[in-house]
């Protein structure tokens, strides 16, 4: 049984393992030649672009950069936007895809970095605390997650991020947790970044991801890598215009193929229905866990507002030993430790004991399956009473 789809989702659906492995099959690479493998792989990334625009909100197929991942998607912003004596507030539930570039900035820069709070029994950022760092003198740029990897609660965006555009600061969105099976749109959030990994709520392959920018901001972010682009060869200067400006280097088109295969399916499903799904099971997994004596769920007691996440402790067992009992006796496979989430755990109490366990459930995830890890979760339990 499969529990970790907060890690990477599994199992995909069949027509993205079809893609993938039809353009090993036969596949060019984009922008390198005018033969017709070459033609297939530009028409495939603007197909592939096209889908992600209805997925995310946003009109313009250039304003969708392909990356190798949410944390490339991340660092490109991060590192491209912030200055020396620059000031952006993050949360302490924020992933190390944003703690590390951000302590590097501190070092390196001398950017100075704010830290927002939250709430444990909501799980919601403390909006208080926002107001306070955004009265205190200019910022460059507010953080949010969609939603904690650790508790699943999925965070009011749309009303933080009005608060930092009426100080003047930009918004970068962290849309790790939600892109595909949660309402995820530019605009609506209020964004002027969105980073999103390929691999997760979409369902596509590892090794993807996409960074989309509000129409105008790519002028605030320089690229990370320098390089060819297929475009403007004769110019020894890096195009400026979106996409080219951030896809140096060949792209990684199987897993674009796949990409483009899992957004249909997403678009097919409806990212509605996709949502109601997951909030259903993860509704009745952390109701059901709540009622096992002895056990401390992380995640608050919200329904319809957990991003497919549950975690807990099983108190006088660390997370990794519970975990390794969970697969070897009942063969569930779910995530055990800090989620590279360390300020989460920090904050919570739980950093000392090594962590939680989470289960994170999926598109492919049944109610036996469900009713299972209950059942495991509730002996586990009582044998550490």
């Amino acid at each position: 049984m499969y529990f970790d789809n907060a890690a990477t989702s599994f199992p995909r659906p069949d027509s993205v393992i079809r893609a993938v492995e039809g353009w090993l099959r036969c596949g060019g690479a984009a922008g390198r030649g005018s033969h017709a493998g070459a033609a297939d792989a530009a028409q495939l990334l603007q197909h592939c672009r096209g889908l992600l625009t209805r997925i995310l909100g946003v009109k313009s197929l250039r304003q969708i950069v392909l990356t190798s991942g949410c944390t490339e998607s991340l660092n490109t912003v991060l590192l491209g936007l912030l200055r020396p004596g620059d000031r952006v507030i993050a949360s302490q539930l924020d992933h190390n895809s944003v703690l590390r570039p951000l302590a590097w900035l501190q070092r390196q820069r001398n950017v100075r970095v704010d830290l927002l709070g939250f709430d444990a029994a909501t799980g919601l950022l403390d909006e208080r605390h926002l107001e306070c760092f955004l009265s205190s003198g200019p910022v460059r740029l507010l953080v949010l997650t969609q939603a904690s990897n650790v508790t699943g609660r999925v965070q009011q965006v749309s009303r933080l991020a009005a608060r930092a555009a009426a100080s003047g600061a930009l918004v970068l969105v962290d849309a790790a947790q939600t892109a595909g099976h949660w309402d995820c749109q530019l605009e609506d959030l209020g964004a002027d970044f969105l980073a999103l990994p390929g691999h997760k709520g979409l369902c596509g392959p590892l090794g993807t991801g996409v960074l989309v920018f509000r129409e105008g901001a790519e002028a605030f972010v320089e690229p990370l890598k320098f390089g060819g682009t297929g475009t403007e060869s004769e110019n020894l200067e890096q195009p400026l215009s979106l996409p080219e400006k951030y896809e140096s280097g060949n792209l990684n088109m199987p897993g674009i193929a796949g990409l483009a295969a899992a957004a249909e399916w997403v678009l097919g499903c409806g990212v509605g229905n996709l949502r109601l799904n997951l909030s259903a099971k993860t509704d009745w997994l952390l109701a059901n866990l709540r009622c096992i004596a002895g056990l401390r769920v992380l995640t608050p007691d919200v329904p319809g507002e957990i991003c497919g996440i549950v975690s807990f402790v099983v108190p006088g067992l660390g997370a990794h030993e519970a975990a390794a009992v969970l697969e070897q006796s009942f063969g569930i496979r779910c995530r055990a430790g800090l989620h590279c989430a360390p300020l989460v755990h920090r904050a919570m109490g739980t950093e000392s004991v090594g962590g939680a366990v989470r289960l994170s459930v999926g598109e492919f995830t049944t109610q036996a399956d469900l009713e299972r890890v209950v059942a495991a979760v509730g002996e586990l339990a009582r044998e550490c009473v």
